[in-house]
């Protein structure tokens, strides 16, 4: 029995492709990124840089090295990517998709909270603020609070993994052999400690982030045009960077939200539709992709910049005009 077998179906092309297609977009955003000299971004440019590369991480993990699938109406997630060749646990697999997850989640949230900084210019007085630095504050706890009890309890969820994967195989008696393998993570919230604390931490991390963003766009929305300290240009361009983050959350909340909640739901009561499932691994795969392709198409500094990449030497004035006549706006 080979755990980490595959039928190389179209699945598994698909998610190889996928990395494929996306590797040269996200190197272009990255280095427009780099090259955008407008003097507004020479911060914000760094928190687009984070999120771009955690995404391409995670899409690379995803795509390669862990490639997860599912058995239907089993409550199990197996991997078969290079990690699971190379002999690596589905438990220690679970744990590195589970910490992708959330810091994009965590490059969100931060990024928000930048652009509430600075959209507003009494954001300190403000009774939202406070609620932002608790939510980035609750963030953190959670994620230590995963990493550090995941670590210290990790022999004890191994020994855990195995007497659920046991209890399952009896449960189902017809189920594949294949469900014993260490490239198996089997979910028994009710019965295992170590799944259940996992489940509440994820569920706590989709609500915070779900909030937040939600919130702040909101709030902005309501209050950026009451701010007279600004001048008609700068709220202008406050928008447009709140409209482009907004359409970008609002990818995250549908090709990464979606997902989630799918998974959570799985936890307790395992996979109904195997397409389903499929899919909402692509979903989560290529997230990022379609989050970047809106963050160059809709940030006119950053459109410049690649589109500079693409120009000959004979369009480089043109270019630099737009880029001061940008910077001046800015």
């Amino acid at each position: 029995m080979d755990c980490a077998e595959t039928d190389h179906n179209e699945y598994y092309w698909i998610m190889h492709g996928i990395f494929i297609v996306s590797l040269p977009i996200y190197s272009i955003a990255i280095i427009a990124l780099l090259q955008t000299k407008s003097p507004y971004f020479e911060k914000y440019k760094l928190f687009l840089i984070w999120h771009t590369s955690t995404n391409l991480l995670a899409e690379l993990l995803n795509s390669w090295f862990l490639i997860p699938v599912v058995h239907v109406n089993l409550p199990i997630l197996r991997f078969t990517g290079i990690l699971s060749h190379w002999g690596f646990s589905g438990l220690f697999q679970f744990f590195v998709i589970g910490t992708m997850i959330y810091l994009t989640a965590y490059s969100v949230l931060e990024m928000f909270m930048f652009r509430f900084r600075a959209s507003l210019f009494n954001y300190k007085s403000t009774y939202f603020y406070i609620y932002l630095k608790a939510n980035i504050y609750l963030f953190r706890f959670a994620m230590l609070c995963f990493l550090t009890l995941n670590i210290c309890t990790y022999s004890f969820a191994i020994d855990q993994q195995t007497v659920n994967k046991y209890s399952l195989s009896l449960k189902f008696p017809d189920a594949p052999s294949i469900i014993l393998c260490y490239t198996v993570i089997a979910s028994a919230p009710f019965a295992d400690p170590a799944t259940m604390f996992n489940v509440l931490i994820w569920l706590s991390v989709v609500i915070v982030t779900l909030t937040s963003t939600i919130a702040t766009t909101v709030y902005l929305q309501r209050n950026l045009r009451e701010n007279e300290h600004y001048s008609e240009t700068v709220v202008r361009m406050h928008k447009m960077l709140l409209i482009t983050l907004s359409i970008q959350t609002a990818i995250h909340g549908i090709m990464l939200g979606i997902p989630n909640a799918l998974f959570i739901f799985a936890a307790f009561f395992g996979v109904r539709h195997e397409s389903v499932a499929k899919l909402s691994f692509i979903f989560l795969t290529t997230h990022g992709l379609a989050s970047t392709i809106a963050m160059v198409v809709l940030t006119k500094p950053i459109k410049i910049a690649a589109m500079e990449l693409f120009k000959c030497r004979s369009g480089d004035k043109v270019v630099e005009t737009d880029n001061r006549r940008m910077s001046r706006k800015l």
